[in-house]
């Protein structure tokens, strides 16, 4: 009963002034503030809280202040009261749901442990994703992790479509049945030697390095996720099977 009480919203001083209030009938702040070994004056407050709830009703007499419960069934009035309030409010209340921009956020990584960091970003997502720029210089600078990061994508089910360099277009890696499977590949020869790779994950975009000196950066930002959707589809649009 008490766990009810609560979830309707009252408090534990609520519940324990109103129960007592409701066995023994009208009374006063004093009575029931003996009744619950609560403090007068916290016992006083805790009634005023109920009457402003509407679950407890108050009158004077001879200069004293009296409290009575109401109904218990008014519990449920209450709950259709609520019920009915948040219902006229639910369309304004949805209308307002992310109409505050997210706030971008970028990360920059360094070094190879840096960039293999922002593979494994790609892979925590656990989403499909977009990618474009050549596997080849990806290899060169990285040695075999690429080859272990489509074996991991395609284990985790991870759908790919990607724009790769022509020179890639060799590469046996999407040949195995699992990751083929999992990897709808278009090849463009504007990004063969790119020393550069796009990943369009999630909420993200990553620019990761493939020279000499390797970095990466991971932005979250609305604005650019767009934009590098709308340069993929371009690229896309322009590369060949």
């Amino acid at each position: 009963m008490e766990q009810a009480l609560r979830e309707f919203g009252l408090s534990d001083n609520e519940i324990n002034v109103y129960l007592t209030l409701l066995k023994a009938g009208v009374s006063t702040a004093n009575r029931i503030a003996e009744l619950t070994g609560i403090k007068r004056s916290t016992t006083y407050d805790t009634l005023r809280l109920l009457v402003a709830k509407g679950i407890v009703s108050t009158h004077s007499k001879e200069a004293k202040n009296y409290f009575e419960c109401a109904p218990p069934r008014k519990l449920l009035e209450q709950l259709k009261y609520k019920e009915e309030k948040l219902q006229a409010i639910l369309p304004a209340l949805e209308n307002l749901q992310g109409t505050i921009p997210t706030r971008s956020a970028v990360a920059f990584f360094e070094g190879k442990k840096g960039v293999l960091a922002i593979l494994n970003d790609v892979l925590d997502t656990g989403k499909p994703f977009l990618f474009y720029g050549s596997r080849k210089c990806a290899l060169y600078a990285l040695q075999h992790y690429p080859e272990n990061f489509i074996q991991k994508r395609a284990e985790m089910g991870i759908k790919l479509k990607a724009v790769l360099a022509e020179e890639d277009r060799l590469d046996p890696a999407y040949d195995a049945p699992k990751i083929k499977s999992k990897s709808d590949i278009k090849y463009l020869v504007a990004l063969d030697g790119a020393e550069a790779n796009v990943f369009i994950y999630g909420t993200k975009v990553a620019f990761m390095s493939s020279g000499e000196d390797l970095s990466g950066l991971i932005i979250e930002s609305s604005s650019i996720l767009k934009q590098q959707k709308r340069i993929f589809e371009v690229l896309w649009k322009q590369a060949k099977p």
